[in-house]
């Protein structure tokens, strides 16, 4: 087969992300994302479309570069520090390439989504684990590798709270007879959203969640790396302070995030978000199934 001539091949950036970006791609997701990430990976999207790549094997390139980034953090020297933060970057920037060229080639797909999520749960666990290793090698102070475990299951806890919500939708809605009616806002959001926390934790607690999600903690790490090898901080001090942090506020945003679901029945509130019973009619749970079902009309 004769390969396709990139200059012939390729459409205009302008063109390719009418195509390639997300619906509300500049009003949803973290600024990192929409300002930075989105932007410059529409342009490696540009460079590799003409060459056949699929969505598929960009996830696996990506997920082997934070594999790889966790086992670089565990060599536990600054110098690692240093490349292992370069690896997550590219992580980070590949992540938005797959679905870019999933939905050019218009091969997203269920499948894809989930190997995505799988990405993103290993590198929330591994990552962590990783550097925790490291100091604790490069310190001979095995605390570092429990306090690395500890950040990590913290950040898939976190991360698994939102996948088995809606696991749990799927497991209702297998039962459902009848019809429900769907309903989703701007950036795939239901239209309802929960009640927010009360005024005096809305911004500890945002500060808790944000300081959790995988880009601040790239961008950290990114941080604490460029610091350490500029001032050749051999004991890795910069390190030491992040793990010793980040492992109990992960750890206490996890235990809070699960206690807050439960107490807010935040999953029934999603549900009902998202999947609202037909006016007129109610959902009924009988015989092991769940049913919509006609009120009876109240006399006159």
């Amino acid at each position: 087969m004769t390969p396709v001539s990139p200059s012939t091949a390729r459409p205009s950036l302008a063109e390719l992300g009418r195509r390639c970006h997300k619906p509300d791609h500049r009003r949803f997701g973290t600024w990192m994302a929409r300002r930075v990430s989105r932007p410059l990976a529409l342009r490696v999207t540009w460079f590799v479309l003409p060459w056949g790549v699929s969505a598929h094997a960009v996830t696996l390139v990506a997920w082997l570069c934070a594999s790889v980034a966790a086992a670089v953090f565990a060599v536990g020297t600054i110098d690692a520090w240093l490349v292992a933060a370069a690896l997550l970057q590219l992580w980070y920037l590949l992540d938005h390439v797959d679905g870019q060229l999933a939905r050019w080639h218009g091969t997203a797909s269920l499948d894809g989504v989930q190997l995505d999520y799988l990405m993103h749960h290993t590198v929330n666990l591994c990552v962590p684990l990783g550097v925790g290793y490291g100091l604790a090698a490069a310190l001979d102070e095995p605390r570092w590798l429990a306090l690395g475990l500890m950040w990590g299951l913290g950040l898939l806890v976190i991360g698994l709270s939102n996948d088995t919500r809606y696991k749990a939708f799927i497991e209702r809605l297998k039962t459902v007879e009848g019809q429900l009616l769907v309903v989703g806002g701007g950036g795939c959001r239901s239209a309802q959203a929960a009640p927010p926390p009360r005024v005096r934790l809305r911004t500890a607690w945002w500060l808790a969640r944000k300081a959790c999600e995988i880009h601040v903690l790239m961008n950290a790490l990114t941080c604490v790396a460029l610091i350490q090898w500029l001032l050749g901080d051999e004991g890795l001090v910069g390190g030491r302070i992040l793990v010793a942090c980040m492992s109990f506020l992960a750890a206490a945003t996890a235990i809070a995030a699960l206690i807050r679901s439960v107490r807010r029945e935040t999953a029934e509130r999603e549900f009902a978000a998202w999947y609202r019973v037909p006016e007129g009619c109610e959902l009924v749970f009988d015989a092991g199934r769940w049913k919509v079902c006609g009120r009876a009309e109240s006399p006159p």
